[in-house]
């Protein structure tokens, strides 16, 4: 073989295009290039070429070209336009039709189970399996939901494929359950609406598309929200349901709540936020949801709306984005100290975490950056976004827990005086609701302390001139919708001046609750209390007590008794115009007069007070003393002799409140008699039982012994009414029982004990020059012992006071003679 030929070097032809050449010829169909771009990569300086009127439509129709060689083109805001070339950003495969309906068909069935679950709450007896309450969950609450956020997603998927974007639907994501637990948190059911695609992959034309495909969900969800939560409220009704545990309370929005106080009290939108309608609890998911899509927070909706509202690159600036964050953690503190609702700290924290992560806090994709809005448009997108922001909020505790739901009578708006005129028809009404939300029976009770001066009282419609029969109320609730009402007429005599106090007993959950009210006299003068305050001192008392003076007359104040003085004056001058306090002061022995009494005849008694007023007119105060009863000691008493009437009796402790029960009835007297011996003798003994009937005109009643316990107070009832309140002291132990009372005009004392009693005689005398012939004794087992002294002597000068105290192992007879007369007396 020869040598081989040399290779001709190949020509390369002048004409092959390089990339960016390729790039150049394609643009410049739709554009003049002007000069390269030195700080992207590929990237020129252009200008409409001159077919070309409209940069949006060059763009678009070099935009369908470029797509097939996977690239995209960027025009950016300047003078002459920037044009930048980019692969195009990965599309991303979508779910299919069908996986689609699927999700949404899931999401629809967790809602209905949520939407039961808050049924539930308010009727525990519901079973979830139960179809009905399945049914209306779906038709309340599901359906609504689903159907709102469907409409959103498709105008959302319209608008974006009018802007030549393919989104696809949302992908909605929910609980089948509330999440509420001890402490309620989120019982909305919905937790996400998210996109198929990631945003910032996806290129929208220009910021006027990028804004309305971001604004038209969240704003469609916010007011479809706010139409389903009027209407669920206005559905809701104002008696609550059977709760068995403390329910959720939710909260509407800003915009529903100024809707609603057209249309409801705020009373009554309080109320029914606890029981709301499903269909209103739907309305606040969506308005909930709605308003956390419009938040600036990296990845929402909200932040890329505020992208699309500020400049173009103003967003990406490292001020805003350091304002936003400080903006975000400002937001969390204030949460935190506001109550520190969780969901809104994940909130916080999700921003806080997103704002500077590079792949969640990528701006979005804006083809056409120098299409910016008009001034118009761009205010009127920020004013909506701003507006559904603030109107749409759910506030700072959306979901909370109702405290004290199971309160029992609200008696706030209670009055606690009455003012009455002595002749005069009046009415005192108590507006019967609960503090809760549980509805109750009440059945009232009604006592009295002081004097009671009315002539007439009204209660539950029954006329009654002595007492007030106890009332009911049934299904008494949260809202108002019964009132007690209460009428009296004022006699008109002399005593009618006197305040006194009317207490409302009822009980609430086993409790016992009450009510006073002070009827006041609006006539002057007059006393300012029913009771006189007591100086403690058992033997020489003082009482005070406030007077109201009449404003233009005076009078003069006299006491219906020698025993007493106003500091050793027998007549106060009364003025006009001020009030005053008066105060009468007793001789030793003053307070123990009596009249009739068990235990020794030992009880305070207070005197009346007269006025003359100084055009004659006469009033009378009779006023009882403060923490004072009838004392009754400890031992064995004849059934027959200590209590002559029927009473219903009932023993308490000292710090118990002081009523008679409710349900009294005669069938606790066989109690009395279980232990009736063949004699027909029988022992009732109150601390093993502590309350029954007693009736005097029972056969057994004359054979009965009575035991009473050293402590305590026993209450004598009659037809629900407390008569007297008696407090049981313990006596000597030798002393098993004795009973004083008068006869006569004097007295005489029963020793019904097992053993002698002795009893130690102490004199005393004021002004009287001989002492009552007295000494002390025993009383044997079965003695009666009479003193043969009259409370008065024959000319009504002296008067003599008797009263017993008990000693460790015997009793003390003080016998106190006082000289009454003005002028002194002889013996």
């Amino acid at each position: 073989m020869g040598e081989p030929d040399t290779i001709e070097p190949l020509r390369i032809d002048a004409e092959l295009w390089s990339h960016r050449a390729l790039l150049e010829r394609i643009i410049g169909r739709w554009f003049n290039i002007i000069e390269e771009m030195s700080d992207v990569e590929i990237g020129w300086q252009v200008n409409l070429v001159a077919n070309q009127d409209n940069v949006d439509g060059a763009l678009s129709a070099l935009n369908k070209h470029l797509r097939d060689l996977s690239w995209i083109a960027v025009i950016q805001e300047g003078s002459p336009y920037d044009l930048v070339i980019l692969p195009e950003p990965p599309q991303g495969e979508g779910l299919s039709n069908g996986q689609t309906s699927v999700v949404w068909v899931v999401f629809t069935f967790f809602l209905a189970l949520a939407g039961a679950s808050w049924l539930q709450l308010q009727d525990p007896n519901l079973k979830l399996t139960d179809p009905n309450l399945l049914t209306e969950a779906f038709c309340w609450f599901a359906l609504p939901i689903v159907f709102v956020m469907f409409i959103g997603s498709e105008l959302r998927r319209r608008i974006a494929l009018r802007s030549g974007v393919s989104l696809g639907h949302h992908i909605p994501l929910a609980v089948p359950f509330l999440m509420t637990p001890a402490v309620p948190i989120w019982p909305f059911g919905i937790i996400g609406f998210t996109s198929q695609r990631r945003m910032d992959l996806v290129a929208f034309r220009d910021r006027k598309s990028l804004a309305f495909v971001s604004l038209i969900a969240p704003l469609t969800m916010i007011f479809s929200g706010t139409a389903l939560t009027i209407l669920g409220y206005w559905l809701t009704s104002n008696i609550s349901p059977p709760f068995e545990t403390a329910p959720p309370l939710v909260e509407p929005s800003i915009l529903s709540e100024l809707v609603l106080s057209f249309l409801l009290t705020s009373e009554e939108v309080g109320l029914r936020s606890v029981w709301l309608h499903p269909l209103g609890l739907a309305g606040l998911s969506l308005g909930t949801m709605g308003w956390i899509l419009l938040l600036p927070l990296p990845g929402f909706p909200g932040d890329r709306l505020l992208s699309a509202l500020l400049e173009p690159g103003e967003m990406e600036e490292g001020s805003t984005q350091t304002w936003l964050f400080v903006g975000v953690l400002a937001v969390g503190i204030y949460v935190i100290l506001s109550g520190g609702f969780w969901p809104w700290l994940v909130l916080v924290g999700i921003g806080t975490w997103r704002r500077f992560s590079p792949e969640t806090s990528a701006p979005p994709f804006v083809l056409n950056e120098s299409a910016g809005f008009d001034n118009g448009t761009k205010n009127r997108i920020g004013i909506v976004m701003v507006a559904m922001l603030l109107l749409g909020f759910p506030g700072l505790m959306p979901v909370g827990e109702l405290h004290d739901w199971d309160a029992g009578l609200d008696t706030s708006d209670w009055p606690t005086e009455v003012s009455f005129t002595p002749g005069v028809v009046g009415a005192v009404e108590f507006p019967l609701k609960t503090q809760g939300v549980v509805s109750i029976d009440v059945e009232f009770q009604v006592s009295f302390t002081g004097l009671e001066v009315m002539s007439e009282w009204r209660g539950c419609n029954q006329p009654n001139p002595d007492n007030i029969g106890n009332c009911a109320f049934e299904d008494i609730g949260p809202s108002l919708g019964q009132i007690y009402e209460i009428g009296y007429e004022a006699d008109i005599l002399m005593w009618a001046s006197s305040p006194f106090i009317l207490t409302l007993h009822w009980v609430e959950n086993l409790e016992p609750r009450s009510h006073s009210v002070l009827f006041s006299p609006s006539t002057r003068p007059a006393v300012a209390a029913p009771q006189w305050t007591w100086d403690g001192d058992r033997d020489a008392p003082q009482y005070c007590t406030e007077i109201l003076l009449d404003e233009i007359q005076s009078g003069n104040l006299t006491i219906e008794s020698p025993l007493f003085s106003f500091d050793g004056d027998t007549v106060l001058p009364l003025a006009s115009g001020t009030n005053d306090t008066v105060c009468i002061d007793g001789v030793f022995g003053a307070g123990r007069t009596v009249n009739g009494l068990h235990g020794g005849l030992n009880r305070m008694i207070a005197p009346n007070l007269v006025v003359t007023m100084d055009d004659g007119t006469i009033i009378k105060w009779r006023l009882d003393i403060e923490n004072q009863h009838p004392l009754m000691f400890e031992g064995s008493y004849p059934a027959s002799s200590t209590f002559p009437n029927a009473y219903y009796l009932v023993h308490l402790d000292d710090d118990d409140i002081l009523h008679c029960p409710f349900d009294i009835n005669q069938s606790p007297a066989n109690a009395n008699w279980q232990d009736t011996d063949e004699n027909g003798t029988w022992v009732w003994n109150i601390s093993q039982i502590p309350q029954g009937a007693y009736d005097p005109d029972n056969a057994h009643s004359m054979n009965g012994t009575l035991i009473f316990p050293g402590r305590g107070v026993l209450l004598q009832c009659i037809n629900g009414q407390t008569m007297q309140v008696l407090e049981l002291h313990p006596g000597p132990t030798s002393l098993d029982a004795w009973y004083g009372r008068d006869i006569d005009s004097s007295w005489s004392i029963w020793n019904h004990g097992d053993e002698p009693v002795n009893i130690e005689v102490q004199r005393a005398t004021f002004g009287v020059q001989t002492n009552l012939n007295l000494s002390s004794f025993i009383l044997q087992p079965g003695e009666e012992w009479q003193t043969g002294i009259d409370i008065f002597d024959e000319n009504n000068t002296i008067r003599n006071i008797l009263w017993f105290e008990p000693s460790t192992d015997y009793w003390i007879l003080h016998a106190v003679s006082h000289c009454i007369a003005p002028d002194g007396c002889d013996t």
